[in-house]
């Protein structure tokens, strides 16, 4: 059976692998490649901490029972493999097919486990200092994305001598937060975290076929991701859909309902795969400048550098942020537009094809710099639209299973469709209308007993008691609706015009007063009576 390291277990070890990347030299000799401004690069602190996490790993398998130095060794090549794979921007890391001479590692497997963190940091600190003073200049190292591209080669390099070395039987058997080994195969790990998607599926959707289209094209094209060779066979240039839509036309339903298929499709080809929900509450702050990190955080963290493939969804996007051009505009939402300049882009984000972000919204309020980074112009939906639209998200969607107690013919159907059509009703507004006639078949006094039936019983003494709704009921329930969004609109506007009257009193008020001690000090001046 396989061993679990958890994330709690790789914390506690991080200290400790930092400390042995110390040791090893790692952080001068990437400093003497590059420099940068600072004395040290911001890519180069990424590959160190790369490097620390792959050990404090190595470390947590040790504790698992692992002692055997090979598999120890193996583990922490992979893991530090994989994490600097996704550091850079250079596009896909090549293929490396080679391995290191195997006589220099014979003494690998006599030692201890606890020795093979030295001996393969000392050797990688090595190889990198090897190419650093190569003496062909064309080899030598001079940037940060070329120590990773070696320090990488060298990880792959490692692997793949382990793998020559070590018994073909190994009962290696362990998962990482980020890598699944059996024996000498090494997977991504499977994701386990809640996607807080709503219970939909494709065939719930109703009317949007453009935006069902297009979105699952570019869903089914990220999960055609070749985790193996790192790209995408398809250049998926446009990773992000943006939708325009009325509230309540169905934007969030279909979202959820195409994250939902793009899981399950990667489900049954055995592709790791996550969905994540983007919510303001999730990265905004009211710590200066702590927004725009959090939000490049969970893009890095979740999306970019996500073991497998990754579906993002945005509701509402253009509530997040104000135009550049506002005059208002406070430099924590020019932090933030910044950050989403760069995701749209590609300078923060790889647009390799292993990512693709849904975004909708109400209205197009958005920076024009934004809009110019969707290299398509936004798809309009308008949810529900014809009559029949409306009978099959009411009876066929909303109300499955309930055609037993709604006895309404196919033309009473057609013609509660067409009523809802003539009022402009949207899909919300028929979800709320499914709920109460839903209510309806299920108000009846339930019996003493019922409380203590087991569930099937209580599903069949529902089914006993349920009352039908007729067509001429749901039509009323349809008009009832109607009249109550009409009263609270009505409601709403008489609101905010007094308080609009309110406004223009107290300004009113306030430039009478503003006059008044005016005059008043006109006539106390010296003079001012004359």
């Amino acid at each position: 059976m396989s061993k679990r390291i958890e994330s709690s277990d790789v914390e506690r070890r991080l200290a400790e692998a930092r400390a042995r990347v110390h040791e090893a030299g790692l952080p001068g000799l990437l400093s003497e490649v590059d420099r940068g401004p600072f004395g040290t690069t911001p890519l180069n602190l990424g590959m160190l901490d790369a490097v620390a996490e792959a050990c404090a790993v190595a470390q947590a398998v040790r504790g698992v029972g692992i002692e055997d130095p090979l598999p120890v060794a193996f583990v922490l090549a992979e893991e530090a493999a994989e994490r600097l794979g996704s550091l850079g921007s250079g596009g896909p890391a090549p293929e490396v097919r080679g391995a290191l001479p195997g006589e220099q590692y014979a003494d690998l497997s006599r030692g201890g486990s606890a020795e093979v963190f030295s001996i393969v940091l000392q050797d990688c600190a090595s190889f990198v200092r090897f190419y650093q003073r190569h003496p062909d200049s064309g080899k030598r190292l001079s940037r940060d994305q070329e120590a990773l591209g070696c320090l990488r080669s060298y990880f792959r390099l490692l692997s793949n001598t382990l793998r020559r070395l070590g018994p073909e039987g190994s009962a290696l058997a362990v998962e990482t937060p980020r890598l699944r080994f059996d024996g000498w195969k090494v997977f991504p790990a499977a994701f386990d975290e809640p996607n807080d998607l709503l219970p939909v599926k494709l065939e719930d959707v109703v009317g949007n076929e453009d935006y069902v289209k297009a979105a699952t094209r570019l869903a089914r094209d990220v999960a055609g991701f070749d985790l193996a060779r790192g790209e995408n066979p398809k250049k998926v240039r446009n990773q992000v859909l943006f939708v325009l839509g009325s509230p309540g036309c169905g934007k969030t339903v279909t979202a959820h309902a195409v994250l939902r298929d793009f899981l399950a499709l990667c489900e049954r080809h055995k592709l790791p795969a996550k969905a994540r929900v983007i919510r303001r509450t999730d990265w905004a702050s009211s710590y200066q400048n702590q927004s725009a990190t959090r939000l490049l955080e969970i893009f890095r963290e979740e999306v970019f550098n996500a073991p497998g493939v990754c579906g993002v969804y945005w509701p509402d996007i253009d509530t997040a942020f104000s135009a550049r051009g506002d005059a208002d505009i406070r430099q924590e939402e020019k932090a933030i537009l910044g950050t989403l300049f760069g995701i749209l882009d590609g300078t923060v984000g790889p647009k390799n094809g292993k990512w693709f972000l849904l975004c909708d919204a109400n209205t197009v309020r958005m920076d024009e710099a934004v809009m110019s980074r969707l290299t398509q112009s936004p798809l309009e939906v308008r949810g529900p639209v014809a009559p029949m639209d409306f009978v099959r998200l009411l009876r066929d969607v909303k109300l499955r299973g309930k055609a037993r107690w709604l006895p309404a013919t196919e033309p009473e159907w057609l013609g509660i469709g067409e009523l809802c059509v003539a009022e402009k009703l949207s899909g919300r507004s028929a979800d709320s209308i499914a709920g109460r006639i839903l209510t309806e078949i299920e108000d009846f006094a339930e019996p003493e007993n019922y409380f203590e039936l087991p569930f099937e019983e209580k599903q069949r003494l529902i089914g006993e008691l349920a009352r039908p709704v007729p067509a001429a009921r749901i039509r009323a329930l349809v008009s009832q609706h109607v009249r109550f969004e009409k009263d609270a609109e009505e409601r709403s506007s008489q609101e905010r015009f007094r308080q609009r009257v309110s406004e223009i009193h107290l300004h009113l008020s306030a430039q009478q007063a503003a006059l008044g001690a005016l005059a008043g000090k006109k006539a106390a001046a010296p003079g001012g009576g004359a």
